[in-house]
């Protein structure tokens, strides 16, 4: 808070030899007798006197001529001033009667609180010889007027002047009078003239020689300074001081509280002025300024610290300061604009033993509600925790962002409270209030406070994490950290492995230090005693299904009872993948990994092909290509056992039993050298051996061969047929021997039936041919299939009864149209054995 200060004010009261004014005109005086007349004329007569000097004014100015040690006042008898006038013609002058100058100086002048003008000075002139009576004179510039004099009763000795001027007098032409001019005189006149006359007349009038000192402005200026804004029990307590020459008239002085949000009055005082010395220092020419000092205090309650609250001082006429007033408005001492910032820098549990809560709040109002507290709130339970009054701590970079705010640079706090003194329960959500208030009981609750409340913290983390697991012939070994704000009052620590839901074994662990985890996890209690490093025992063949860790915190030595539990991730105990599933024209390519906890003991690895639509197994190998290095399997995982060395790899040999089917191949893990026994699987998705290729119609003769007649086209042997075209391709009994009729595609059947000149046929729809089986079967009962089943190649359509099987292939997926062109070389029928025999490698 702070008044405002008069720029052009300065202290003369002490200063030798130097003229005491505030404003002073650019003359430094100027003298006055009957033959130079001032065009500031005074009342009554200017009479022109023979006997007054005469000649050029002077201005005693330079003030080294000056004896510095002859300025304390002294009484001299005034018939020393006359005493020159008895001297006879015959006595020699003791002074240079030849000295036309006047010389004078005011040392000071001062004001008292009721309106009189102390003056001192001097002055000396050879025109004072014959003029007994010296006055003071005060001329008003602005009223051309005469305002007040005072007769020099009691000369002042001044030696220092006789040596300087050694003119008539000059050792009693010092003067000390007080001028009586009334207050009100002085708070309107806006310049004065103090005017020094030896005269020859009682009065002041008559023949008289004068010195006209420079002209003083005195201070009209509004001076005030608020002191300090405090707040005591309940109370708004302000002090400083206001000093204008304005109030010299105005004596009820009243302090007032104006808020400028509501725009009205919210308190009022009158106040009695105290003493101010320091202020009658700074500012001489102001009247009441000595005693220009004010306290006042206000109930509290009746203040909106949050609005724009401004102090006003005020001089008035009445104490309703309804008549004439002056006025000073200090700056606001609240702003208004509120501003209440905050945030929580820890709040730390992390050593289980204490609570340590910093952070900072920056709030505009603070330099009033001085009073800090910091409060731990159970919102939970809806009730105060605790509370304690704080010192404020330096936070610089808070300043630098809300400059706005004065006190920001003090808005810091650390508190550490003994954990064992509050009672913390887990669960429960808690706020930390950062409090400034007016009060400094209790909570600051009773006074005008304001809060800050930061964001709730929830005591219900549980979290934990694994830096290793992995498991071991001995068991699963696991390392890290668990955490929970629940196992305040749990102090057993057990590590706990679950197959499918159901507990395998359990360890009890003493929990290490882990600074990391308190670092990173303060609010959750106790977290720096969290780490552990140990294998939980148990035969790795245990784990059939999916397994679990399970952290609990206890306070039964047992870990039975009153626990607190969390879960990790479920981990599989077996996992396998087939990386590649290669088929060649001869060999199937076949690589992955298999890893099992169940492979304990299984020393053999087996591929087995069963049949996709049976489940018939068609065969198997033994693998030997095993134990291949999977880093990359162990690092997916860790909880099976030797998944670094989980891969393997085979090629098999497409054998008959393989060839033409949709198979699904087993990896086995097994404890007999057969493959059989003891045994872990791993099934692949459906497998193609050349199932959507072309096959021949008898596969264990395959192509074979084929006379002339039974070629498709118009070959030698055929000419028996009309246009010597044959629409297909013979397979006969003797040169492709055996009964049961494979389809050389897969598909769809699309049609059985009966015509004469084919005998019974099936037709099959490729989707892209029409595949017809005709002439092998005598009756219904030799053929396997029935419309819209779907085959793979190699199935069996039939059986075959009579002496050749045709096979016809075409476009035409319209079985009549294409049959009307059985003899017709036009396209419709295509090559079987070019479709088959180009067909086989896809």
């Amino acid at each position: 808070m702070h008044g405002k200060v008069s720029a052009d004010q300065i202290d003369n009261t002490n200063q030798n030899n130097a003229q005491a004014t505030a404003t002073v005109d650019t003359q430094n005086g100027v003298s006055s007798n009957d033959n130079n007349t001032n065009t500031n004329s005074l009342t009554d007569s200017n009479k022109t006197n023979d006997n007054t000097v005469t000649g050029t004014n002077y201005v005693a100015s330079d003030t080294n001529n000056i004896s510095s040690g002859n300025t304390n006042d002294t009484t001299a008898n005034t018939n020393d001033v006359a005493a020159a006038d008895t001297t006879t013609n015959t006595a020699k002058p003791d002074y240079n009667v030849n000295d036309r100058g006047n010389y004078a100086y005011l040392d000071s002048v001062k004001l008292d609180d009721n309106g009189q003008v102390q003056l001192k000075g001097w002055h000396a002139t050879n025109g004072a010889q014959d003029k007994p009576y010296h006055y003071i004179i005060a001329y008003d510039n602005t009223t051309k007027s005469e305002i007040g004099r005072v007769q020099v009763t009691d000369p002042v000795t001044r030696q220092d002047i006789k040596q300087a001027h050694n003119v008539y007098g000059a050792a009693q032409s010092g003067f000390n009078v007080t001028l009586n001019l009334g207050a009100d005189v002085l708070a309107n006149a806006d310049s004065i003239s103090f005017i020094s006359r030896y005269t020859d007349n009682i009065a002041g009038n008559g023949n008289y020689t004068d010195f006209w000192y420079a002209s003083i402005t005195f201070d009209r200026e509004n001076h005030a300074w608020l002191d300090s804004v405090t707040i005591k029990d309940n109370q708004l307590q302000v002090s400083g001081w206001h000093a204008t020459n304005q109030a010299t008239n105005k004596k009820y002085h009243t302090i007032i509280i104006y808020d400028r949000t509501d725009n009205k009055v919210v308190g009022s005082q009158i106040v009695e002025n105290s003493v101010r010395p320091d202020v009658a220092k700074a500012y001489p020419n102001v009247i009441n300024a000595d005693e220009s000092g004010f306290f006042a205090s206000f109930d509290l309650s009746r203040l909106n610290l949050n609005h724009q609250l401004q102090i006003i001082s005020r001089y008035g006429t009445n104490t309703a300061g309804n008549g004439s007033n002056v006025d000073y408005y200090f700056t606001p001492i609240t702003n208004g604009n509120y501003t209440n910032q905050g945030y929580l820098d820890s709040f730390n549990i992390s050593n289980g033993k204490q609570l340590t809560i910093s952070g900072w709040h920056a709030d505009d109002i603070s330099k009033l509600e001085n009073n800090r507290f910091l409060i731990l709130f159970d919102n939970t339970a809806n009730r105060q925790v605790e509370a304690v009054k704080i010192n404020s701590v330096k936070r610089s970079d808070v300043a630098k962002v809300y400059q706005s705010v004065a006190t920001a640079d003090q808005s810091g706090f650390n508190v550490t409270l003994d954990l064992s003194d509050l009672n913390l329960i887990e669960g429960h959500s808690y706020s930390v209030v950062s409090r400034y208030s007016t009060s400094a009981n209790g909570n600051g609750g009773d006074g005008q406070y304001t809060d800050y409340w930061f964001k709730p913290i929830v005591l219900n983390h549980q979290e934990h994490y694994f830096d290793q697991i992995n498991m071991t012939n001995e068991g699963l070994h696991v390392a890290g950290w668990m955490i929970s704000d629940y196992s305040h009052g749990r102090d057993n620590a057990y590590i706990i492995i679950l197959n499918n839901g159901k507990e395998i074994a359990r360890q009890k662990v003493e929990l290490s230090n882990r600074a990391d985890v308190a670092s990173a996890r303060p609010t959750v209690y106790n977290s720096i005693k969290s780490g552990f490093n140990t294998t939980v025992k148990f035969n790795p063949a245990l784990a059939t299904g999916n397994l679990q860790v399970l952290m609990r915190f206890s306070s039964d030595a047992n870990g039975n009872q009153d626990y607190s539990d969390q879960y990790s991730q479920n981990y599989s105990s077996d996992a396998n993948y087939f990386d590649a599933i290669d088929v060649s024209d001869s060999w199937v390519y076949v690589s992955g990994w298999h890893a099992s906890d169940q492979s304990v003991n299984k020393p053999y690895q087996y591929l087995i092909f069963l049949d996709a639509d049976t489940g018939q197994e068609l065969y198997r190998e033994r693998v030997t290509d095993i134990n291949r290095s999977r880093t990359d399997v162990a690092a997916k995982y860790p909880t099976i056992i030797n998944a670094d060395k989980s891969g393997y790899q085979l090629s098999v040999k497409i054998s008959p039993q393989l060839d033409h089917h949709n198979v699904r191949i087993i990896h086995r893990i097994t404890d007999d050298i057969n493959g059989n026994g003891n045994y872990v699987d791993a099934y692949s998705d459906l497998v193609s051996i050349h199932n959507n290729r072309w096959a021949w119609p008898f596969p264990s003769v395959g192509q074979g061969s084929f006379m002339g007649a039974q070629l498709f086209g118009v070959n030698p042997g055929g000419q028996f047929r009309q246009n010597g075209f044959h629409d297909g391709l013979d397979f006969g009994a003797y040169d492709h021997p055996g009964t049961q009729v494979h389809a050389i595609h897969s598909g769809t059947i699309v049609g059985v039936g009966y015509t004469a000149g084919l005998d019974w046929y099936v037709l099959e729809d490729t989707g892209e041919y029409l595949v017809v089986y005709q002439e092998a079967f005598s009756n219904r009962g030799n053929i396997n299939v029935t419309p819209g089943q779907k085959i793979e190649v190699g199935d069996v359509i039939g059986n075959r009864d009579t002496s050749h099987l045709h096979v016809g292939i075409t476009r035409e997926h319209n079985f009549n149209r294409a049959l009307a062109k059985s003899f017709t070389n036009d396209g419709t029928w295509l090559n079987p054995l070019e479709i088959i025999r180009n067909g086989l490698n896809g």
